[in-house]
């Protein structure tokens, strides 16, 4: 069901919106109803509506300013107007308003609009899901192009122990004691070679590691965090969170 939210200050058309039309049969509920744009811009943040039919002119706040408040927000518009607002409401286009209906509500017009705003719903949620992808495709890809091998054989050489390591904690005086350099030397090789420090690319590829784990779906979030090196799940999630822009859960929940 496509969640359907009313806006419109005179009660009688208000509720005549809300309980007048068989909104079901359409594949709409109504999820809520506002006298004003101020109440309509609140309950737009809260219950996140997929269609709004709202009329134009309201007190406290009009449709204009509701919508501009609401802009972060995907939902699809249908804006009620009288005869002499109609131009008027053509500026709300910027908007993204999908239909615009003149009173008085003719019902065959407004099922027409309901099942245009319906198609615009269903082209959001696509385009909001392609975008989704493409955000954690480039967060992989930007991990991925980081982790090329260093053309130095020392910086090969702790790159070594990331990859025989990452699973255990340890500290980077253990890398210094296992090569046999001093860590001040190792520190600079390493940042002049992978143009990131030491602890940059082992929490990157720890979270590498996490994200083939992710993919198979075999264990539980805080089981990878752990696998991968991190003792603390809420770090791993900030050190997923800032790579792939998402949590490690709604990240395992797209894929």
């Amino acid at each position: 069901m496509h969640k359907l939210l009313i806006i419109e200050d005179e009660k009688l058309i208000r509720k005549r919106l809300v309980y007048g039309y068989d909104y079901e049969s359409m594949g709409c509920l109504v999820i809520g109803e506002a006298r004003d744009g101020q109440e309509g811009a609140a309950l737009i943040k809260s219950l996140k509506p997929d269609i709004i039919i709202t009329d134009i002119n309201m007190p406290v706040m009009d449709a204009f300013d509701m919508l501009e408040e609401t802009i972060d927000y995907l939902y699809s518009t249908i804006i009620l107007s009288g005869y002499d607002e109609f131009k008027n409401a053509q500026k709300a286009i910027k908007y993204g308003v999908t239909e615009f209906i003149v009173k008085p509500i003719e019902e065959e017009e407004l099922k027409n609009a309901l099942k245009r705003a319906i198609d615009q719903v269903r082209v959001n949620k696509e385009t909001q899901l392609f975008e989704s992808r493409r955000r954690k495709l480039q967060g992989m890809q930007l991990i991925d192009s980081s982790m090329k091998t260093p053309n130095d054989e020392i910086a090969q050489e702790m790159v070594k122990y990331i990859k025989e390591n990452y699973q255990k904690k340890f500290i980077f005086a253990d890398v210094a004691k296992q090569i046999g350099y001093s860590q001040t030397l190792l520190h600079n090789r390493f940042k002049k070679y992978t143009k990131m420090t030491f602890n940059e690319y082992l929490n990157k590829y720890r979270i590498q590691q996490s994200i083939n784990q992710l993919k198979e779906g075999k264990k539980r979030v805080y089981e990878i965090a752990i696998d991968c090196g991190f003792s603390e799940y809420k770090y791993f999630n900030k050190v997923f969170k800032k790579y792939l822009g998402m949590s490690a859960t709604e990240f395992k929940e797209k894929v």
